[in-house]
């Protein structure tokens, strides 16, 4: 198994296991349960993205302006910066659709609002954890950590990757919610 492979099998399984080690996933819980589990739980990681950023920007001010890996620092940087802003953008809406939880109309809607908090939880959870990586790159390259450079820079690739992926999926799932009620 190569390097890229054997990082992406351990990314995957680290995403598993939070969710597995999860309260909520230890029983049956509802989807309202789950919902509300799942947009505490990426608020937590954004916070720790934007504790993250403030470490950042101190450790970029540490690298100097000619170190041959400038632009590798700043497509990491870039992809904090956008990967931010989908978290943000995507906190705020799964905490709003999770509001509409409990005063909607009956139960199928409940489960609804309560699958869309998730899907937009999940965006920025994997929001969160791309920035969080791109600044341990920050944080390899000012430090001259060698050894490590070439594993974050594959976890970080991977990271954007899935991040895309959940998107994507969010996408499809406001689709389908949105063509449910539409008929």
């Amino acid at each position: 198994m190569n390097k890229r492979g054997f990082i992406g099998g351990v990314a995957i399984a680290a995403v598993g296991s939070f969710l597995l080690a999860s309260p909520v996933f230890a029983q049956e819980a509802s989807p309202v349960d789950e919902a509300k589990a799942a947009v505490a739980f990426a608020e937590k990681a954004v916070e720790d993205a934007k504790a993250a950023i403030a470490s950042g920007k101190q450790l970029l001010a540490t690298i100097p302006e000619d170190s041959p890996l400038m632009s590798d620092v700043a497509e990491a940087v870039k992809a904090a910066s956008e990967n931010w802003k989908v978290a943000v953008e995507s906190m705020e809406g799964a905490k709003a659709t999770a509001l509409k939880i409990d005063t909607a109309p009956n139960e199928s809607v409940a489960n609804d609002f309560a699958l869309l908090a998730e899907v937009n939880a999940g965006v920025a959870l994997s929001g969160a954890k791309v920035v969080q990586i791109a600044i341990n790159y920050v944080d390899v390259v000012a430090n001259n950590k060698a050894e490590a450079l070439d594993i974050v820079r594959t976890a970080l690739q991977d990271a954007v990757a899935a991040s895309s992926q959940v998107q994507f999926n969010c996408e499809r799932v406001k689709t389908y919610i949105t063509e449910k009620y539409s008929k």
